[in-house]
């Protein structure tokens, strides 16, 4: 009976580790165009750029890790280097949209 309790748990533990014995290939697809996206986006803050800083260092050490066959540690960091060129992303997008605010009070003001 205890046997038969644990086969699913077994289970579970074998299928865990089949699938990060694949190279996360997806991932490093949508983390190299997020980082290009990044790059891309135009007038980097500081803090943004910062932002794709880590996301291109972390995209490098997934390759590295990926090249060692450690796809689990190589997809973490993939998420991460996505995440921080979305936040990237998004922090010069606000940047602009600030701008453009502004500038946009400024002639209503001119017109007052």
């Amino acid at each position: 009976m205890r046997i038969s309790r644990q086969w699913p748990v077994a289970l579970g533990i074998l299928l865990a580790g089949a699938c990060a014995s694949k190279p996360p290939t997806q991932q490093f697809a949508q983390s190299e165009a997020a980082v290009r996206s990044a790059s891309n986006a135009g007038n980097l803050t500081p803090q943004s750029a910062h932002h794709l800083k880590l996301a291109e260092q972390r995209l490098q050490q997934a390759k590295t890790l990926n090249a060692k066959g450690d796809y689990q540690s190589a997809a973490a960091l993939l998420d991460e280097a996505r995440l921080d060129a979305a936040l990237s992303v998004s922090l010069t997008r606000e940047q602009e949209a600030t701008r453009l605010a502004e500038q946009a009070k400024q002639a209503a003001d001119a017109i007052e």
